[in-house]
C-alpha cells in the first residue's frame, strides 16, 4: 500500500485529469481569440493607412501639390506687350509704350507709414490708401501693386528715392497716337493689355502674346523669403502686329469732313465708309460723334459703337437699286420700258406719294430712278413680284452679315417671305420695312461697281509673322449677284442721277460719279414713323473703272434731304479721295484743273 501510494504520488486522478484538461482547453481558446482579435485590428489599421497613403501620394498628389505651391509661391503677372496696329502703308494707329507698374515687397519693406507719406507726393494719391496696401494681408501675399502704367518720369523720381520694399517693373500700355483717329474702328484695351472692343478684341488672339511671371519662393505666412529658392523670372512674349486697310490720311480727312457736315446739318449722328469694290479693302471708315481711344471711360458706350456696323436704319431711296436691278436682270424691264407715273398711289391699306407733286407722266425706268419718284419704283417692283424682290434681296446680302468679321456686326432685319403682308410688296421696293446697315448698303453699291460680282469688305491687310516677314491676309470671298450687262446698265442709270437728277450736288469736276440719293423718315419704336429722317448717299467713281465706293449717312439733318446734305459731303470725300489716289480725270479734265487752281488759290498762305 504504501508503496502504491508513493508510486501514484504526483499523478492526477482520472477526475483531477479530465478537469484540468477542459481548464486548459478554456484558456487556450481565449487567447487564440485575442490574438486573433488584434491581428486582425492591426491588420485593418494598417490597411487603413495604407489606402489613406495611397490616396495622399497618388490620388490627391497633384492637388496637395498645387496647394503646397501656393502656399509656397508668390507670382506677379507682367503684361505682354501687344503688337502694333498699323495703316496699310505702316504708319501706326495703335502701338504699345513703355510705362512701369510700382508694387511693393512686404519682406523687404520697413517702415510703411513713412514710405506711403514718401509715394503719396510723387504718385498723388491719399498716403491712407497707399498705407493700407503696403501692409500685409490675411492671405500672406508678398507682392502687392501700388500703382499701374506710369510714366518714366514718375518711375525716375520713385527709383530716386531708393525706398526699401518698394519696387518696379516695366509693363506696356496701349496708346493710340491718333486719339480719336480710326477710334470706332480700332476699339481699345484694357490695362492688363486685354482686347475689349473693336480691332483689338477681333484680332485679340494674334495682338495680345504671353504674359510674362515674376516668382519667388517664401514661407506659408510671406513673411520669410526663402533664400535657397530666391525668384525667378519668366519673360513675356510680345504679340504679333496687324496692317490694316484703311489708309490714315483718308480716314483723317474723311472723319474731319463727317464731323464738319454733323455740325453744318446739325445731324444728330453719322457715318462715312470708303471701299475699294474690286478688292473690298476699306480705306476709311468714319462715325459720329467720336470718341478718344486713350480715355474710352470718359465716354458712354453708345458713343463708342461702331455705327456704321451696328446701327440699323431704313435706307428709303438709296435702296431703289436692289428693285431696279433685279427688275434688269430678270427681264421683266429694260431702262426705257415706260410706265404711266402720278405723284400717288394707293396699294393694299397705304397710299404712297412721290416726294414733291406732279402731273401723271409717263417715265421710264431710267427716269424713274433718276427723279427718285416711288410712285414709279413701286409699279417695278410690282411687275418683278414678291418672289423675286424678296430673292433679289438676299442675293445682294441684305438680312445677313456682310462677312467682315467685326464685333457687334449687324445682319439688318428683312422680313421672312412668309411674314409679308399686304403693304409689303410696296414698302420693301422703295427701302421701307426694311433696314440695313451703312456696310451692307455700301456692299451692294459696290457689287455694282464691281461688274456685278460682290465681294466681301475687309479691314485686315496683312500680319507681321514671328519671323518678321510681312504675310498678306487672305483675298476677300467673292460671289456674283447680277450679271455684268445688268450692272453696266445700273451704272449708265446712276450716273444720269448725278449728271441731271436728286444728285447733283454729288457732281465732281474732271469726274465721271454714279450714285443714288436716299432720305427716309424714322420709324417709331411703336409703329408708324415719326418727324425725323435719315439722308444719305451711296455711289461710285469713275463710272468706267470705279476705284472707290463711297457711302455717307447723316441722322437727322436739316435740311433732311439726301440730295441736300449727304451728297455734297459725298462730293468733298470722293473727291479728295480720287485725287489722293492718283486716280487720273475721266472727263472735262481741263475744266478740272482750272476748279483746283482756283481752289487753291482761295486757300490761306501757311505761316511758319
Amino acid at each position: 500500500m504504501p508503496q502504491r501510494s508513493q508510486a501514484n504520488r504526483g499523478r492526477p486522478t482520472r477526475a483531477s485529469a479530465s478537469s484540468a484538461s477542459r481548464t486548459r482547453k478554456r484558456g487556450l481558446s481565449r487567447s487564440a481569440k485575442r490574438l486573433i482579435f488584434m491581428f486582425f485590428a492591426f491588420t485593418l489599421s494598417f490597411g487603413a493607412m495604407a489606402a489613406r497613403l495611397v490616396v495622399l501620394q497618388v490620388v490627391e498628389a497633384p492637388a496637395y501639390v498645387e496647394l503646397a505651391s501656393k502656399q509656397r509661391e508668390r507670382e506677379i503677372i507682367i503684361p505682354a506687350r501687344r503688337g502694333a496696329i498699323l495703316d496699310r502703308s505702316g504708319e501706326p494707329l495703335a502701338i504699345s509704350v513703355d510705362t512701369f507698374m510700382v508694387y511693393t515687397d512686404h519682406i523687404h519693406l520697413e517702415n510703411a507709414r513713412k514710405t506711403a507719406e514718401k509715394l503719396s507726393r510723387v504718385l498723388d494719391e491719399d498716403p491712407v490708401d497707399i498705407e493700407r496696401l503696403l501692409q500685409p494681408s490675411f492671405e500672406g501675399d508678398q507682392f502687392e501693386f501700388l500703382a499701374r502704367q506710369v510714366t518714366p518720369k514718375v518711375a525716375r523720381r520713385i527709383r530716386s528715392m531708393e525706398l526699401d520694399g518698394i519696387y518696379m517693373k516695366v509693363e506696356p500700355k496701349r496708346y493710340y497716337p491718333g486719339g480719336r483717329l480710326a477710334a470706332h474702328v480700332l476699339g481699345f484695351a484694357d490695362i492688363d493689355g486685354k482686347g475689349l472692343e473693336g480691332i483689338e478684341s477681333q484680332y485679340e488672339s494674334i495682338l495680345q502674346g504671353e504674359p510674362g511671371r515674376l516668382t519667388n519662393e517664401q514661407d506659408p505666412t510671406g513673411e520669410l523669403e526663402l533664400p535657397q529658392a530666391g525668384s525667378s523670372e519668366q519673360r513675356s512674349v510680345p504679340g504679333r502686329s496687324l496692317f490694316l486697310t484703311l489708309d490714315k490720311e483718308l480716314q483723317y480727312f474723311t472723319e474731319l469732313t463727317l464731323a464738319d457736315a454733323a455740325r453744318r446739318y446739325h445731324a444728330e449722328a453719322g457715318s462715312a465708309i470708303i471701299m475699294r469694290p474690286d478688292t473690298g479693302e476699306i480705306l476709311a471708315l468714319a462715325n459720329v460723334p467720336q470718341f478718344d481711344a486713350n480715355e474710352p471711360g470718359e465716354f458712354p458706350s453708345e458713343v463708342r459703337r461702331n455705327r456704321a456696323l451696328t446701327d440699323v436704319y431704313e435706307p428709303g431711296s438709296a435702296f431703289k437699286i436692289v428693285t431696279a436691278a433685279a427688275a434688269l436682270e430678270k427681264h421683266v424691264v429694260t431702262p426705257q420700258t415706260t410706265f404711266t407715273v402720278p405723284d400717288s398711289f394707293d396699294y393694299s391699306d397705304r397710299t404712297f406719294h412721290d416726294s414733291h407733286p406732279h402731273p401723271t407722266e409717263q417715265m421710264t425706268v431710267s427716269e424713274i430712278i433718276q427723279e427718285s419718284s416711288n410712285v414709279g419704283t413701286i409699279q417695278v417692283g410690282l411687275r418683278l413680284g414678291g418672289k423675286r424682290l424678296d430673292r433679289a434681296v438676299k442675293k445682294f446680302g441684305f438680312g445677313t452679315e456682310t462677312g467682315l468679321d467685326f464685333p457687334g456686326e449687324s445682319s439688318g432685319i428683312v422680313l421672312d417671305r412668309k411674314d409679308w403682308t399686304g403693304p409689303t410688296i410696296a414698302t420693301i421696293p422703295i427701302g421701307q420695312g426694311i433696314a440695313v446697315t451703312p456696310m451692307q448698303l455700301a456692299t451692294a453699291y459696290g457689287t455694282l461697281a464691281n461688274h456685278g460680282v460682290e465681294v466681301e469688305p475687309k479691314l485686315l491687310y496683312a500680319t507681321l509673322g514671328a519671323s518678321g516677314k510681312v504675310e498678306p491676309s487672305s483675298p476677300a470671298a467673292t460671289r456674283r449677284v447680277v450679271s455684268r450687262a445688268t450692272a453696266r446698265k445700273m451704272t449708265k442709270i446712276l450716273h444720269r442721277v448725278v449728271e441731271k437728277g436728286t444728285g447733283v450736288e454729288a457732281q465732281i469736276p474732271g469726274y465721271d460719279v454714279a450714285g443714288k440719293t436716299g432720305t427716309a423718315q424714322k420709324p417709331l419704336p411703336g409703329g408708324g414713323y415719326g418727324d425725323s429722317w435719315v439722308a444719305s448717299f451711296a455711289g461710285f467713281a469713275p463710272t468706267r473703272h470705279p476705284a472707290i465706293v463711297v457711302l455717307v449717312t447723316l441722322d437727322d439733318p436739316s435740311p433732311i434731304w439726301g440730295g441736300s446734305t449727304a451728297a455734297p459731303t459725298f462730293r468733298t470725300i470722293t473727291e479728295y479721295a480720287l485725287r489722293h489716289l492718283g486716280i487720273a480725270p475721266t472727263s472735262n479734265a481741263e475744266k478740272a484743273v482750272r476748279e483746283i487752281e482756283a481752289e487753291v488759290a482761295e486757300e490761306p498762305a501757311a505761316h511758319d
